[in-house]
C-alpha cells in the first residue's frame, strides 16, 4: 500500500504505473496466446468465430467494471483521507453488491445470447462456434469479476504489485489450460473453440482461489473477517451514482464496438479475422495509456481526499507525457510492422494473405490513433478519480454515436471505401474526442464533486 499524498509525482506516476501496464500486458497477451492458439490449431474461421463474440464479451461485463471503478475511487479518496473506518464499510457494501448484480447480468446474457450474436451479424459459418465460446465465457463471468474487483480495490490502497502477482497467475494458467483444452488431453476429448473458452475460464477460477488466500496473508483490508457489515445504503448509493455511468460509458464503448463489428461483418470473414487479430493487438497496444489513466485515478484520487489540488494537476500533466512518449512508440511499430505483426496469428497460406492485407490497411489509418488514447486516457482517469462518472459517459457517447457510428456508416457505404471508410471513422472519433475532453477539463466543473460526504 502506498500514500501517494506526498513525494514526488513523476515517480509515483511511472513507479504505479509500470507494475499496471506489465499487468495488463499480460492479460492481453494471454488473450493474443488464446487467439493464436485457435488460429494456428482450428484456422482462420475458428479466429472469425472468437473475434464475433469480443465486442459482446466486452459489453456484458461494463457494469460491473463501472461498479469497479466506483469501488476504486472511493477507496483512494477514504485512504487519502486515512479513513480507516470508512474503508471496512466501503468494501463489502460494494462487492455484495455487486455480486448480486454480476449474477443478474450473467443471467439474463444467457438467455439472449444468440440475440447478442444476431446483433452483430455472426456470419453463418462460424455462428456455432461463436455460441459456444459466448456461452461458456458468460457463465463463467462472476470469476473475471471478481478478479477485476479484487484487482481494483487494490489499485485503490496504492498496491499495485499484488495485482501483478495475480496476473502473471492468471497468464500462467491461460497459456497452459487453453492449447491443452482446444485438442485434449487424457480423457478429455478435443474441444476446438469451446476448448479455448473453457481454459480461460478455467484460469479464472483458479486464480480467483488462489488469489484470495495469498492476500488474506499480506493485506487486512481484504480479510472478510475484519468488515464491517453492516447494511449502508449511502455507500451502496454512492457505489451506484459513481458506477452506473461509467458503466454506461463502457457500455457505449462496447455498444458502438458491436455497431463497428456489425458493419465490418458485412465484408466477409476475411476482414471479420482481420478485425479480430486487430482488436487484440489493439487492447495490447492500449495498455500503457489505459494503465496510466488507472493510475491517474488513484494518484489523483488519493490526493482529491486530501484535498491537494496541486498534486492533482501536476498528476495529470507528468501522466499525459508519460503516455505521449509510450504512444509515439506504438504508432512507429504498427504503421511499419502490422503486416509482420498479424501474421503471427496465422500459418502462411493464400486465405491467410488475404486477411493480412486487410490488417495492413487497418493500421495504416489507426496506427495513428495512440496519441489520441494517450491524452482521453489521463484525462478520463484524472475526472474518475473525482466522481465525475456523468461527463466521462457524455464525452463517450458524443465521439462515438454522435460521429463514428454514423462516419463509420457513411464512409463504408455510401462513400464507397469499403472497410477503410470503418478505420478512418474510427481514427477521426478519437481525434475529435481528444478537443472534447480537454475543453470539459479545462473548465473545471469536475473539481466540485464530492463523493465521500458518507
Amino acid at each position: 500500500m502506498k500514500d501517494f499524498t506526498q513525494g514526488n509525482i513523476a515517480r509515483q506516476v511511472i513507479d504505479f504505473s509500470l507494475p499496471i501496464i506489465l499487468g495488463n500486458v499480460l492479460t492481453s497477451v494471454y488473450g493474443i496466446i488464446n487467439l493464436i492458439w485457435v488460429g494456428r490449431l482450428l484456422g482462420h474461421k475458428a479466429v472469425a468465430a472468437v473475434g464475433a463474440t469480443l465486442p459482446v464479451i466486452m459489453l456484458l461485463p461494463a457494469f460491473l467494471i463501472g461498479l469497479g471503478m466506483a469501488t476504486n475511487v472511493m477507496i483512494a479518496q477514504a485512504f487519502g483521507r486515512k479513513d480507516t473506518a470508512l474503508l471496512r464499510r466501503i468494501l463489502p457494501n460494494s462487492f455484495f453488491a455487486s455480486v448480486a448484480f454480476c449474477l443478474f447480468i450473467s443471467g439474463i446474457a444467457l438467455v439472449f445470447r444468440r440475440e447478442l450474436l444476431d446483433l452483430v451479424h455472426t456470419p453463418p459459418e462460424i455462428y456455432g462456434m461463436s455460441l459456444s465460446y459466448l456461452t461458456i465465457m458468460i457463465a463463467t463471468l462472476i470469476f473475471h469479476f471478481y478478479i477485476n474487483w479484487m484487482n481494483g480495490m487494490l489499485r485503490g490502497l496504492g498496491d499495485a504489485k499484488t495485482v501483478l502477482k495475480i496476473l502473471v497467475i492468471l497468464t500462467l494458467f491461460n497459456i497452459t489450460f487453453v492449447p491443452l483444452l482446444i485438442v485434449g488431453i487424457g480423457p478429455v476429448p478435443p474441444l476446438g473453440v469451446a476448448g479455448a473458452a473453457l481454459g480461460s475460464s478455467l484460469a479464472a477460477v483458479v486464480t480467483s482461489v488462489i488469489g484470495y488466500l495469498y492476500l488474506l496473508q499480506y493485506n487486512p483490508y481484504v480479510n472478510v473477517r475484519q468488515w464491517n457489515y453492516s447494511l449502508d445504503w449511502r455507500i451502496i448509493r454512492q457505489v451506484f451514482t459513481i458506477g452506473v455511468p461509467a458503466s454506461l460509458q463502457m457500455m457505449v464503448v462496447s455498444l458502438a464496438s458491436v455497431f463497428i463489428v456489425a458493419l465490418v461483418n458485412r465484408h466477409g470473414a476475411h476482414v471479420t479475422a482481420a478485425f479480430g487479430i486487430g482488436l487484440q493487438i489493439d487492447m495490447l497496444a492500449t495498455i500503457p495509456f489505459m494503465s496510466i489513466g488507472i493510475a491517474a485515478t488513484s494518484i489523483a484520487g488519493q490526493n482529491l481526499g486530501a484535498r491537494r489540488m496541486d498534486r492533482v494537476s501536476e498528476t495529470l500533466r507528468t501522466s499525459i507525457l508519460f503516455a505521449l512518449a509510450i504512444a509515439c512508440v506504438c504508432t512507429g511499430a504498427l504503421f511499419f510492422f502490422s503486416r509482420d505483426i498479424g501474421a503471427i496469428f496465422l500459418k502462411a497460406s493464400a486465405d491467410n494473405a488475404a486477411v493480412l492485407d486487410v490488417v495492413e490497411n487497418y493500421y495504416h489509418y489507426l496506427a495513428f490513433i495512440f496519441p489520441c488514447f494517450a491524452i482521453i486516457f489521463v484525462v478520463h482517469g484524472v475526472l474518475r478519480s473525482a466522481g465525475d462518472t456523468v461527463a466521462l459517459f457524455v464525452l463517450s457517447f458524443l465521439a462515438m454515436f454522435v460521429i463514428r457510428i454514423p462516419l463509420a456508416y457513411l464512409l463504408s457505404g455510401p462513400a464507397g471505401l469499403a472497410e477503410n471508410g470503418i478505420w478512418a471513422a474510427m481514427l477521426s472519433s478519437s481525434a475529435l474526442a481528444v478537443g472534447f475532453n480537454w475543453i470539459y477539463y479545462k473548465g473545471g466543473r469536475w473539481k466540485k464533486k464530492r463523493i465521500l460526504d458518507v
